[in-house]
């Protein structure tokens, strides 16, 4: 009998490997939208993006590592590159991605910021003080390399389980459409959420609400898609769809993921914004509304990936 190899590790990697992808993709967007003489709502969002962004991924490749049993063979994952295999693409995507999110999140430091940095660093790394300079030129330049690396790995997280063709739950291209917007909406909450912290922060708001609409919008019209095109699929898809209608999942996806997850947020984003845009008047925000529709968006997006995780492994059971 089958059993449940992926569980809360995968699902977690997921999760963030994803979160880091949208952190990344905004920063990125802020960063060609900005003017550098001139002080801009993007500045504040491309900065927090960028110091963000690398933290969610490194812990999710670290829980990946572990999650292979034997960790300590991970290394063999750097031996061969197979273009024909969506973990060996995958595996490199995501060393690409932590270098460049890195590069660019020191590249967002400030003078103090990295004197601090490089003052904390042991004897025996003493050496490294002599890279302490200012990068901040190469800003725009990282944005242009790391924002096409950035939606591949957005992308990647729901390739790697669409290309599991015995699991016919996520046998879809639409899978990898539905993670890649629900990575970029994660990133907006985030930043959102850390945003509404402070102060006179209503024109980086209205940026970010603008910007997860457009998401979750998309997001919305390819799950009906998805439970469209599994209703006129082979019966193995249509079997599997009864996870998520009158199965273990229902409740879950219908009321927690698409309910709460993502209509509600996408509702008070839409009531909080809409007056203001039509009436060309200033934005003006709750921080515990702001806080609490980020925090939806963010338990969306985890549920999304546990139910796609579970009820796809599932399905190869029915």
């Amino acid at each position: 009998m089958k059993t449940i190899e992926w569980g809360f590790l995968i699902v977690n990697y997921l999760f963030l490997g994803g979160l880091s992808a949208g952190l990344f993709f905004v920063s990125a967007l802020a960063t060609f939208l900005y003017k550098i003489e001139e002080p801009s709502p993007y500045t504040r969002i491309a900065r927090l993006g960028a110091l963000l962004a690398p933290w969610p991924v490194m812990i999710g490749c670290g829980l990946l590592i572990f999650d292979l049993g034997r960790w300590y063979h991970f290394y063999k994952l750097f031996l061969h590159v197979r273009l024909v295999s969506p973990m060996s693409i995958g595996t490199w995507l995501l060393v690409f991605f932590n270098l460049v999110s890195l590069v660019n999140c020191y590249a967002w430091l400030t003078e103090d910021q990295r004197n601090k940095l490089f003052a904390s660093l042991p004897r025996p790394l003493a050496f490294l003080r002599k890279f302490n300079y200012d990068i901040d030129h190469w800003r725009r330049h990282l944005a242009f390399v790391g924002l096409p690396i950035s939606v591949g790995v957005g992308i990647y997280t729901g390739v790697l389980l669409g290309a599991v063709q015995s699991r016919p739950f996520w046998n879809t291209n639409l899978v990898a459409q539905l993670f890649l917007f629900s990575a970029l909406s994660t990133g907006c909450a985030t930043l959102i959420l850390g945003l509404a912290r402070q102060e006179h922060s209503a024109q980086e708001l209205r940026l970010l609400y603008g910007l997860d609409i457009c998401c979750m919008v998309l997001e919305f019209f390819i799950v009906l898609p998805y439970i469209i095109h599994g209703q006129l699929s082979v019966q193995a898809v249509q079997d599997s769809l009864k996870l998520i209608v009158g199965g273990p999942f229902t409740i879950l996806f219908w009321v927690f993921f698409l309910g709460f997850g993502l209509l509600m947020p996408l509702v008070i984003e839409l009531r909080e914004l809409v007056p203001v845009i039509v009436s060309n008047r200033e934005f003006h925000y709750s921080r515990t509304i702001a806080a609490g529709t980020a925090l939806l968006i963010l338990g969306g997006g985890f549920l999304l990936r546990y139910i796609f995780v579970f009820a796809g492994q599932m399905s190869a059971m029915q």
